[in-house]
């Protein structure tokens, strides 16, 4: 009897372990908030705009690179209520998004589509031959609209109403989340964040050992909240070792494309093929 008891009590240790290995690991720093059902099908990118309070969620409804045209870009308050589920629609994998001038950008395979801010009306199409896979987007002040192809050889902008080449330098090659702060574009790769001056096209590593990048979104100077669309979002800082906010791996829920609220502190994170939004507010 003492023999079954102690495999039994042996039995019972290796179970609490799994379960316990199965657990998510959320740092005591985030504290979720709300949380969406699961009508945004295969979210990708959220996008929060400071003028309206607004978040748009581009949606690739299942399949991430085939040209079916059932994407779709969905509007929710800042607290998670949708507004308007297929708000536009007609796209094949939206991805990354970005506004300017009341227009909204957003990547749509080899092509980046631009949306009416009012109504949801597409207005324009951009695309050019060496685009691959357009991935995410950041605009600057005066209305530049940069475009990264993770898996392709050049990073893009929107200038004078084109498409066109901003660098093709090896450099830049298979770039996925973008930030844009300062005149200094930042880029993230496999396993580093480069920075390229905007006015001399110099790039140089601002952060190395990240792991592979989805999303960039900055909560202070030289300090970035990074999604690795696995399931992992960590703090990164130049020459520090990163820090682990959320782990959400053992229960397969994605983390893609990251959005970020500065003035309130509240990080959305699209998980993917779990068919939602979290948010989350950092302390």
């Amino acid at each position: 009897m003492k023999i079954i008891s102690i495999i039994l009590s042996l039995f019972s240790c290796l179970l609490l372990g799994e379960v316990k290995s199965q657990d998510v690991f959320v740092n005591s720093r985030l504290t979720q908030i709300w949380e969406t059902t699961d009508s945004l099908i295969t979210p990708e990118s959220v996008l929060f705009d400071p003028a309206s309070k607004l978040l748009y969620v581009s949606c690739i409804n299942e399949n991430p690179w085939e040209k079916d045209g059932n994407g779709y870009i969905s509007k929710l308050t800042s607290d998670g209520k949708i507004i308007n589920l297929k708000w536009a629609t007609g796209f094949s994998a939206p991805k990354g998004m970005g506004i300017s001038k009341g227009k909204l950008y957003v990547t749509n395979i080899d092509e980046v589509v631009e949306i009416d801010l009012e109504n949801g009306a597409v207005l324009g199409k951009f695309t050019h031959p060496r685009a691959v896979n357009l991935n995410d987007i950041a605009v600057s002040g005066n209305g530049i609209v940069y475009v990264s192809d993770s898996k392709g050889d050049c990073l893009f902008q929107i200038k004078n109403n084109k498409l066109e080449i901003l660098s093709d330098s090896p450099e830049v090659k298979a770039s996925n989340g973008l930030y844009l702060e300062k005149g200094i574009l930042l880029l993230g790769q496999k396993n580093r964040i480069i920075a390229l001056n905007l006015l001399t096209l110099e790039v140089s590593t601002l952060i190395e050992n990240t792991g592979s990048i989805d999303g960039i979104e900055a909560i202070a100077h030289n300090t970035y909240l990074i999604s690795d669309w696995m399931g992992h979002i960590y703090e990164v800082e130049p020459g520090k070792e990163k820090k682990l906010l959320l782990d959400t791996t053992p229960i397969k829920k994605n983390a893609a494309d990251i959005g970020y609220n500065r003035s309130e502190n509240i990080l959305y994170v699209p998980t993917f093929f779990k068919n939602g939004v979290t948010a989350y507010k950092l302390n």
